[in-house]
C-alpha cells in the first residue's frame, strides 16, 4: 500500500505536538492503518523514529516532495498550524505543503485543528484558500470553525471533532512529588510573573515545594526560571514527551498555561488552574472550566482564590465532572478517524 504523509509541528521535543502524533497514531490502529505506513516530516528524524517508530522526513522540500510523490495521503496533524501569531513564515510552509500535495493529485486532510490567531489579512486569504483546498478538515473545537467561517471557507468537508490526545489512555502510575506543578512558557507579550509566584508562595504550607515543568525544551525552562528565583523549587526533568505526562500525573495541582498540560490534567484528575494567553485554550474546555481559566491580567489575589476554590471543591464531584468531559471529548476526538476512514480510505 502506499505511504501516508504526516506533517505538524514534530521533532522539535513539545510535548503536546508530540503526544498529538503518538495519539494520532493509536488511533489509526482502530482503522487498520499501521504505523509503517507513515512517513512524518520531523525536525529531528531519528529522535521521531526512536520515540514514535515511524518513518520520518526531515524538514526541507527536497525531502518533502520526494515523499509525496510516493504518498497516498498528505495529513496535517494536531495543533493551530494555520496561524500568524508565532510565525507568518510557519503558516505559508503549511499552505504551501497542502497546494502542493493538492497539486499532485493527492487527497489532503487536515485533523484536530486549531484556526488562528490570523493578525494579517494575508493570512486570512491564505487559510481560507488552504481549508477549501482540503478535502477534510477536523476542527478541535466550535470557534475554529466559526472562525473558518467568517473566512468564507466552504465548510462541506469541515467538522468539529475534539483534540486527538483524548484518545490517549496509556497513563502512568506516579507518586506526588510536590504539592503544586508549574508550567508557563514564553510569551511575546509581557505578563506579571510575580503574581503567579505570589500566590502560590501564600498557599505554600512549610518544607513545600513546587515542581517546575517545563514542556518545551530550553522555551519554557527560560520562562519558568523567572519563577525559581521567587518560590522554592525544584525542576522535573523533561527528556521526550512522555515524561511531561509523568510530571503533570506526579502533582497534587497544577498551574499552567500550555493547552496539552491542562488536557493532561483531565486525564490524570490533576486539579488546575489554566492561564489563558491564547483564547483556544478556553475554548477548549468551555463552561466546563470556565471558572478556573484565567487570563494573564489576574492579580495575585485572584489567582490565590482561584486555586483555594478548586482546591476546596470535593474531590469526587469534581472527577466526576472532568470524566464527563473527558469522556464526551474521546468520543469526539475518535470521530477524527472514522472521518478518515470514510472521507479518505473508502
Amino acid at each position: 500500500m502506499p505511504p501516508i504523509f504526516l506533517f505538524g509541528y514534530f521533532g522539535a521535543g513539545n510535548f503536546g505536538d508530540e503526544w498529538t502524533l503518538a495519539s494520532f497514531l493509536k488511533g489509526c490502529q482502530q482503522i487498520g492503518l499501521s504505523h509503517k505506513r507513515f512517513f512524518v516530516l520531523s525536525r529531528n528524524p531519528q529522535r521521531t523514529k526512536e520515540e514514535h517508530g515511524v518513518a520520518a522526513v526531515p524538514r526541507n522540500w527536497r525531502s518533502i516532495l520526494s515523499t509525496l510523490r510516493k504518498s497516498q495521503l498528505t495529513i496535517g496533524c494536531g495543533g493551530s498550524l494555520l496561524q500568524d501569531l508565532t510565525s507568518f513564515r510557519s503558516l505559508v510552509f503549511y499552505c504551501l505543503l497542502v497546494w502542493v500535495a493538492k497539486a499532485m493529485g493527492k487527497k489532503v486532510a487536515m485533523l484536530g485543528q486549531g484556526l488562528g490567531p490570523l493578525k494579517r489579512p494575508l493570512s486570512r486569504k491564505l487559510a481560507k484558500r488552504t481549508l477549501n483546498a482540503c478535502d477534510l478538515v477536523t476542527f478541535r473545537e466550535g470557534i475554529s470553525f466559526e472562525t473558518a467561517r467568517s473566512l468564507g471557507v466552504q465548510l462541506d468537508n469541515c467538522f468539529v471533532t475534539a483534540d486527538l490526545t483524548f484518545v490517549w489512555d496509556e497513563l502512568p502510575q506516579v507518586g506526588r512529588k510536590a504539592e503544586f506543578g508549574i508550567n508557563i512558557r514564553p510569551l511575546k507579550e509581557p505578563w506579571d510573573e510575580k503574581a503567579l509566584a505570589q500566590a502560590l508562595k501564600n498557599l505554600l504550607g512549610e518544607g513545600e515545594h513546587v515542581l517546575l515543568l517545563p514542556l518545551q525544551p530550553q522555551s519554557d525552562e527560560f520562562a519558568l526560571k523567572t519563577l525559581e528565583t521567587y518560590l522554592p523549587a525544584k525542576w522535573w526533568r523533561y527528556e521526550a514527551w512522555r515524561n511531561g505526562l509523568e510530571g503533570i500525573g506526579s502533582v497534587g495541582f497544577l498551574v499552567a498555561m500550555r493547552l496539552h498540560a491542562l488536557v493532561a490534567a483531565c486525564l490524570l484528575n490533576v486539579p488546575f488552574v489554566g492561564l489563558n494567553y491564547d483564547p483556544k485554550v478556553a475554548n477548549i474546555f468551555g463552561k466546563i472550566a470556565a471558572e478556573q481559566i484565567l487570563p494573564l491580567s489576574a492579580s495575585s489575589s485572584e489567582l490565590a482564590a482561584t486555586i483555594k476554590k478548586v482546591r476546596s471543591e470535593n474531590h469526587e464531584t469534581t472527577k466526576l465532572r472532568l470524566s464527563e468531559f473527558v469522556s464526551t471529548q474521546r468520543l469526539s476526538a475518535m470521530r477524527n478517524f472514522d472521518l478518515v476512514a470514510n472521507k479518505l480510505l473508502s
